[in-house]
């Protein structure tokens, strides 16, 4: 019971790719707790070897404080994190006032949660106290990292769509164009732009059917199972680069058409 309460160690590898201005002190701060961690972890990896090695009172002692710095740091990087995502809500431009509110409500919940937990290390007078503690939050790990994937996702979610809007009213403004100036086209050159129009359209509808399969498999990310919601969130974001890659190549066939369009021929 003792090693086991030593094993229950979370490690979050949680650090987005893009940082903006105004989640960059969240940000930073979330790099902080987690240095802290790291610190504590190893500190409690030390205490938990002389423990099992030596099993004296003193070494006992010394498990059982860096235990408890362990779990209440774990807390802290966890509340860390999720003010972070919360930072990323409230800076995001593309996303609705509704669906901001739906993250923010998982997020606030999350928190509740997490200084709930904080609020039982007072009483640990014991490892037996200490794994008790920690297997609160372990039993609740699968709800809280639901909440957190399904934020990240919904934020990127947003900026996809952000992109298909913008990439969409280029698309039709320059077929509006084309069609406005069709008598300073050649026959040829008519069919060269149409030829392209279609492509950057296909480019488009691939997009859509990339959202649509991340539209299905977000659903995914509310299942009960830790192992299935990871899996999703892999597949997820697989399937957001694919299709944010469709809308890049899309975008460069409408820089070349923009081009082509400026000579009449």
């Amino acid at each position: 019971m003792i090693k086991k309460a030593f094993t229950i160690i979370l490690f979050l590898f949680l650090i987005p790719s893009a940082v903006w201005a105004s989640s960059q002190s969240a940000y930073q701060e979330y790099l902080i707790e987690f240095d802290k961690y790291r610190a504590v972890l190893n500190e409690f990896k030390v205490a938990r070897s002389e423990y099992l090695k030596f099993k004296t009172l003193t070494s006992q002692q010394t498990a059982l404080d860096k235990t408890k710095q362990m779990l209440s740091q774990r807390s802290q990087l966890l509340r860390a994190y999720l003010q972070f995502l919360n930072e990323k809500l409230n800076e995001s431009a593309s996303m609705d006032a509704s669906t901001k509110s739906l993250y923010q409500t998982l997020i606030a919940n999350e928190v509740k949660f997490l200084n709930n937990h904080t609020g039982l290390m007072g009483a640990i007078g014991s490892l037996q106290d200490a794994e008790g503690v920690s297997q609160q939050l372990s039993s609740h790990y699968t709800m809280l990292q639901s909440s957190m994937y399904q934020t990240i996702v919904g934020l990127k979610t947003a900026e996809l769509m952000a992109l298909d809007a913008h990439y969409y009213a280029l698309f039709t403004k320059s077929h509006t164009l084309i069609q406005e100036n069709t008598s300073s086209y050649t026959p040829e050159k008519q069919s060269i732009m149409e030829r392209w129009l279609l492509q950057i359209q296909n480019k488009r509808d691939l997009f859509r059917q990339k959202y649509d399969e991340i539209t299905k498999e977000n659903t995914v990310l509310k299942s009960s199972s830790l192992s299935e919601i990871t899996a999703s969130y892999q597949r997820i974001q697989k399937l957001m680069s694919e299709a944010r890659q469709y809308l890049s190549e899309g975008t460069s066939f409408l820089q070349e058409l923009t081009a082509s369009m400026q000579y009449g021929e």
